[in-house]
This record gives C-alpha cells, structure tokens and sequence, in this order.
C-alpha cells in the first residue's frame, strides 16, 4: 500500500511523463511552454529533468498551456 507522498509523488511522474509525450507529439519547445506560462525556460528544463519537483498544480499548469487534458481516475480499494 502507497503512502500519501508516495502516491502524490507517482501521479507527478505519470502527469510529468504525459507532458512531455504530448510536446514532442506537437513538437513544442521547452521555451515555448516557459513562454505560455509566464516561467524562466531553465526552469521547465530543471522539471522535464526531473532535477526539481513541482506541484501538481504547476504541472496541470504546463499541461493546460499545452491543450493535454488530464483526466484522474479512482476506484475503491478491494
């Protein structure tokens, strides 16, 4: 059984996975996303790396700026 960090922590790398899918599929730059979002390009490069986390907000941000709808899904523990 996931933890609470842990948990928050899978759905930031599948969000952060499907970002970067749905840039290279529009081909769409890091600088472009920086510029949509109002962010320093070297700051989207530090979270695409991995080398910062980000809330998920942030990342529903980016994925906002570069039309990806994001859908979550639950289900009830068996």
């Amino acid at each position: 059984m996931m933890n609470e960090s842990q948990l928050a922590e899978e759905i930031r790398l599948k969000l952060l996975l499907a970002i970067e899918k749905a840039m290279e599929h529009q081909n769409i730059s890091q600088g472009e996303v920086a510029r949509r979002i109002g962010a320093a390009r070297t700051n989207i490069n530090r979270v695409m790396r991995g080398k910062i986390s980000v809330s998920v907000d942030f990342l529903l941000k980016i994925a906002e700026s570069i039309d990806l709808e994001v859908d979550l899904k639950t289900r009830l523990k068996k």
